[in-house]
């Protein structure tokens, strides 16, 4: 787990290409703060180092021999790498990295989990290997299936390969967008790295507000839903893509090569749910397995949910593997009791942390930093934290359950999903079976379907901020409704994962851990293997008896504490934002009213709060403003 930067001189008069790279590569140094390489490109090729590259004494082609600093020749392509050592920990795994013939180059952020077995692939295809990390299969790989080698990888993964031959760029970035890959491109030079802050504090892209994605936040209430994202002038490299730039005339084409397909196979329509259940066992032991693989420790974060419980159960190490939960004692929300059950189950050693309101206001800023852009939810924060345990306690390396609701049926609106679909085939006692069996899940079931269906057609949550933003912002671009429900559970799933929840969840995912030098795992997220068994089982059976994730359920059900496997209800990762936030709204009016803020009505949103009628959407929404506020001093986009 790492961080890369890239750079592409087109106009040799335009910037100081050695200098920019390497404030792009200090700037996401918490990325990495194991080591740090840079490969300059041009009439020569120079592997050079810098003050932050461990001493390195082996004779390989790709191990700098030369400060950065007194590198001199014309070049016109620069890499940088930042390294977090996790798989050969030796100086051999020194990015970036080149096969023996020196003509590829990578420098790459992720992990190949099977790239032990690929490597056994490419050994008798005639691969030759001097180090015992996956980057270098990653080389070998490309260099013998071109970009084929992409269906091969099981795992997270962003990389830039150079390859000198074809004078091309060959970047990609993994299925789900588990790891991040940015890119700018303008008439003087291409820029590509792991954070947009690489690109900005680089000074190759001006801080400046993309007005679409600011509307997108406020308006649409989402994130990051377009390749051109909220600096203006920095584009996403989007999951399941790869890149392919020219160095010779300077264009560049991204390509699709893979689609998560939602039409499951009806095959399985005739296996029973024994024989799912055990496939699912299966694959989920596999991915977890394969996860373990690491020259570190491994530990596991814990909420006390099903997703994460199973996989601390699945963990199973000889040495006691290392447990993170956040806790809130005396709140609704605290699952501590629930983490207390697994740590005892468990061969483990449980810490816990306990985020706190001041806390937040004084890390807030830091945290909005660290997330590149805006945040919704004080929720981030509690992630925040539990990374910052693990580092405390010298964990570089843990697992998290983030997909398992958007690959297992977890949400409440799944099961309107379900609800939907038997209404639409005209199946009216399925229906009214389904819903009165959900009651164990849902408090209130037809209420939950009946809001759902109205704010599928009616843009409640526009109607509830409306009044706060002037009439010229909200018509400034499309305004969309939030909720959507495609036409079957599998659909839905397909749409959480590609389109809405997950992939902002997982880029908070991403910046918690790295800000922290930890690497998060997210087997739910990336092993393809699982991912395309779920995917080929019906949507419907992914909830049975009023149950939400029934095959996850059922197949770590033996290794769970029974009162884990019967829990129903669905917390989520919250936290007392009302309170955190409700608390200190007048502190944080006095920041807002000092902003240019023309597309906010301040003094009647601080009116609901002064006459303590502000609700849940109000708190959301001042916070989301506040939030915004610290991320333009960050950034300076004033």
């Amino acid at each position: 787990m790492c961080g890369i930067a890239g750079l592409v001189l087109k106009n040799s008069n335009s910037f100081n290409l050695k200098e920019t790279i390497f404030n792009a590569s200090q700037a996401i140094k918490h990325r990495g703060p194991d080591g740090e390489g840079f490969l300059l490109v041009g009439d020569s090729i120079i592997p050079c180092s810098s003050q932050d590259t461990p001493v390195l004494k082996q004779g390989l082609n790709y191990i700098p021999q030369k400060n950065i600093s007194e590198a001199n020749g014309d070049f016109n392509l620069a890499l940088a790498h930042r390294r977090l050592s996790i798989l050969d920990l030796s100086e051999t795994g020194h990015q970036p990295m080149a096969l023996q013939d020196g003509k590829l180059w990578i420098t790459y952020n992720g992990e190949i989990y099977n790239y032990l077995e690929l490597k056994k692939e490419l050994e008798a295809a005639g691969a030759k290997f001097v180090s015992t990390s996956d980057t270098e299969v990653v080389l070998n790989a490309y260099k013998f299936w071109g970009t084929d080698c992409l269906n091969k990888f099981n795992g997270m993964w962003s990389f830039c390969i150079y390859d000198a031959d074809k004078q091309e760029l060959f970047c990609s970035r993994d299925r789900f967008g588990v790891k991040p890959f940015y890119y700018s491109d303008n008439d003087n030079a291409f820029g590509f790295a792991s954070e947009q802050k690489a690109l900005v504090k680089s000074g190759l892209v001006k801080a400046g507000i993309n007005q679409k994605a600011l509307h997108d936040y406020l308006i649409n209430n989402r994130t990051e839903q377009e390749e051109n994202n909220f600096f203006e002038g920095i584009y996403e490299l989007w999951p399941g893509h790869y890149l392919k730039y020219n160095l010779k005339n300077h264009s560049f084409n991204t390509t699709c090569y893979f689609k998560l397909n939602s039409d499951y196979d009806y095959g399985t329509d005739l296996q029973s749910n024994e024989e799912l259940i055990s496939e699912v066992k299966e694959k989920l032991t596999s991915a977890v397995k394969l996860r373990l693989r690491s020259d570190v420790p491994v530990g596991s974060c814990l909420s006390g949910g099903i997703d994460s419980s199973a996989l601390a159960v699945l963990m199973e190490q000889k040495n006691p593997v290392y447990l993170f939960t956040s806790v809130f004692k005396g709140e609704n929300m605290d699952e501590s009791h629930y983490a207390n059950l697994i740590a005892k189950k468990v061969n483990c050693i449980h810490k816990t942390i306990e985020p706190t309101q001041d806390g937040l206001f004084k890390e807030l800023e830091t945290l909005v930093y660290s997330q590149d852009v805006p945040i919704w939810d004080t929720s981030t924060y509690a992630q925040y934290k539990v990374m910052e345990l693990a580092k405390q306690n010298n964990i570089k390396v843990v697992l998290d359950g983030q997909g398992a609701d958007e690959l297992f049926a977890g949400y409440h609106h799944h099961f309107v999903a379900k609800w939907n679909y038997l209404l639409g085939y005209g199946n009216i006692f399925g229906f009214i079976r389904e819903l009165n069996q959900s009651k164990k899940t849902i408090e209130s079931p037809f209420s939950l379907f009946v809001k759902e269906k109205i704010k599928a057609h009616y843009n409640s949550y526009l109607k509830g901020i409306q009044n706060y933003f002037d009439n010229s912002f909200v018509d400034s671009y499309p305004v969309v409704n939030p909720v959507k429900y495609p036409g079957n559970v599998n659909k839905q799933l397909a749409y959480d994962i590609t389109a809405a929840r997950l992939k902002t969840f997982l880029k908070c995912e991403d910046r918690c851990g790295m800000w922290h030098s930890v690497e998060s795992r997210t087997p739910f997220s990336d092993d393809i293997e699982l991912i395309n068994l779920m995917f080929s089982i019906n949507g419907n059976r992914k909830i049975q008896n009023g149950a939400s994730k029934y095959f996850l359920r059922e197949a770590v059900k033996e290794k769970l504490p029974k009162e884990i496997y019967e829990r129903y209800d669905k917390k989520g990762f919250e936290t007392p934002m009302d309170k955190w936030i409700g608390g200190n709204y007048k502190m944080i009016f006095d920041v807002l009213e000092k902003k240019e803020l023309p597309f906010i009505k301040l003094d009647i949103l601080k009116k609901q709060f002064d006459s303590q009628k502000a609700g849940t959407k109000e708190i959301k929404l001042l916070y989301k403003l506040y939030v915004l506020a610290l991320w333009q001093k960050s950034f300076y986009c004033l």
